[in-house]
């Protein structure tokens, strides 16, 4: 599936600006006619990046199984504008816009269609191109089922593409004891870790598939190493409940598959540095997960991407025989020397006071370099609360964010450290109780991410996109180097590549759309405007001088608070569950 931009006038039309007193330029990806909002996920030395679509426009719907295998029709059939062309498959856009709502809504109905939330496509500004993961074409819609969370994270030339996908969702027919057939509806396997390869996917295995495991992967380097992580032993509980899914007596009225999904259902997402950690993530995590010892994975592929090889980094120290803990070490960047960079899990607490909460225990962890087969803390743990490494270059400077001491209020800190000279510095932000969050770093050097803009006492501040230049040790707020008469707010940059071409997650004010991708209009015939988030490309400007823009507080595009907060609602989904990513830019390896 492929989409395109149609032509240069609509580029301008949705904010691209050619600035001619910048240093940057600013390039809107080709996706806000696909979906409501994207947001970019990495960028490669080819320029392609990745981005994940939310709320698609237009997605399909199986009216058979909307009628077969719910109640909407009982419950809100007298409210549509047109019930009986509804059953019949075809809507008025309220009508289309109140069967997606609920079906996104009720995901965890037994018998209900399935619809992704987000799912990823790769671009160069120009063509946008569907990267699936594990969801496949299907006869009914003539196309993909739409079904499958899949999200890309890393590219190599955009010819490699790693990342994560839910299971495909099936229809799974079963006799009940009353003679009733009940039409299921459950992906077939947990979260799997993906390469795609000339437009073909293939699953990169966990060591240990029990239930099919659980795997993620985060980065691809020159020499076709994917580094992630993956499940690598379970509890014996495990095994017993999967027998009691095969055994008639005991699994109840329901099918063997259905059985195992209830497993292995749920989402679980490797916790971030700015969220509750994981002695929250673990009551939302599937209980086979929970079960298991998750290790930092290198899978070594050959050019067609099948796994050759695979290695796993183990924990920092070998667990006691009775330990129940969750553990796990997690890679999250790699780099051309095969060094591996993320965190672990120590097995300790530590009381942390977030803001506007009261102080608590929370699980430790550590940044960790993964090197040689041998899985090794990275900061003292005196200097830090806890501590996560995001990213990793070819010169080995690692980037992370740590959570420092602090007598009130933790807010994350950008650290970057050298693994040869053994450097380190953890830069100031915009001021001395700025949060900071790095995302990438690349082989210039140079670290991009987000930073605190506005001292106040909220959990949420206004944030900008940041670029740190460890040589120089500045820290650069990137809507200074665009152009006055931008019309984007540049909230986080999420990646960078060796031409120093950034990848911006940033704010814009756009008009408000039905499901369908219409324009919804007010009783006076008028459009409304909303705040929206979008990808951007900066790509640098040869010879370009900063711009000077005073503007007034009372000409200022947003209402900066209330946008902030209009913004973190809309993001919130996507900030728990997949957002934060490591990535840093890579060498070409043609």
């Amino acid at each position: 599936m492929k989409r395109t931009q149609l032509a240069a006038a609509v580029l301008l039309a949705t904010g691209s600006v050619s600035a001619f007193a910048a240093t940057y330029s600013v390039t809107p990806l080709p996706l806000q006619d696909t979906a409501r909002s994207n947001f970019g996920r990495s960028i490669d030395e080819a320029g392609q990046m990745l981005t994940i679509a939310q709320l698609e426009y237009s997605p399909p719907i199986d009216v058979e199984q909307l009628i077969e295998g719910t109640t909407f029709f009982e419950q809100f059939g007298p409210a549509l504008e047109d019930e009986e062309s509804a059953r019949q498959g075809v809507f008025t856009d309220s009508d289309y816009s109140s069967i997606v709502s609920y079906l996104i809504s009720n995901p965890t109905l037994p018998q209900i269609q399935k619809l992704a939330q987000f799912r990823t496509y790769v671009t160069d500004t120009v063509d946008a191109e569907l990267v699936p993961g594990l969801d496949k074409i299907t006869d009914k819609f003539d196309d993909y089922t739409q079904s499958v969370e899949a999200f890309g994270r890393d590219s190599l030339s955009g010819d490699y593409i790693v990342g994560d996908s839910g299971g495909l969702v099936i229809l799974d027919e079963y006799e009940n004891e009353d003679g009733d057939i009940i039409k299921y509806t459950y992906p077939e396997s947990s979260q799997q870790a993906f390469v795609q390869v000339s437009g073909e996917t293939k699953v990169l295995p966990p060591v240990d598939d029990t239930l099919g495991g659980f795997a993620s992967a985060r980065a691809i380097n020159n020499n076709l190493q994917v580094a992630g992580f993956s499940t690598v032993s379970f509890q014996t509980s495990v095994d017993e409940a999967r027998e009691r899914c095969d055994d008639d007596e005991e699994r109840g009225d329901i099918s063997i598959g259905r059985c195992l999904f209830n497993l292995y259902t749920g989402d679980f997402t490797a916790p971030r540095i700015t969220s509750p950690f994981i002695n929250t993530q673990v009551a939302t995590a599937p209980a086979f997960v929970n079960l298991s010892e998750v290790n930092a994975t290198i899978w070594q592929l050959d050019v067609n991407g099948d796994v050759i090889s695979t290695q796993t980094y183990p924990l920092l120290e070998e667990p006691a025989e009775d330990n129940t803990f969750y553990l796990y070490t997690y890679a999250f960047d790699i780099n051309n020397q095969g060094i591996a960079v993320g965190e672990s899990l120590t097995g300790e607490f530590v009381a942390i006071t977030r803001p506007n909460q009261s102080r608590r225990a929370e699980s430790e962890r550590v940044a960790t370099v993964f090197r040689d087969g041998e899985t090794v803390e990275l900061l003292p743990r005196d200097e830090n609360i806890i501590s996560q490494a995001i990213a990793i270059n070819d010169n080995n400077w690692v980037t992370g964010a740590v959570l420092p001491p602090s007598d009130t209020a933790s807010r994350s800190k950008l650290f970057v450290y050298n693994l040869d000279s053994q450097e380190k510095f953890y830069p100031d932000g915009f001021f001395t109780s700025a949060g900071v969050t790095p995302n990438a770093i690349n082989n210039n050097n140079i670290v991009v991410g987000s930073a605190d803009v506005a001292a106040t006492n909220e959990t949420q501040r206004e944030q900008a996109a940041f670029m740190y230049n460890i040589d120089t040790e500045e820290l650069v707020n990137l809507n200074d180097l665009v152009a006055c008469d931008n019309t984007y707010e540049l909230i986080e940059a999420v990646d960078i590549n060796d031409n120093n071409e950034i990848l911006v997650n940033a704010r814009i004010r756009t008009t408000a759309k039905e499901v369908t991708g219409v324009e919804i209009l007010d009783s006076a015939g008028e459009t409304t405007d909303i705040d929206a988030i979008v990808a951007v490309k900066l790509s640098p400007i040869a010879n370009g001088e900063i711009d000077d823009c005073e503007v007034p507080e009372d000409e200022q595009p947003y209402e900066r608070q209330a946008a902030s907060m209009g913004w973190l609602a809309m993001f919130g989904i996507l900030c728990a569950g997949v957002f934060r990513r490591r990535v840093k830019s890579k060498a070409l390896s043609k």
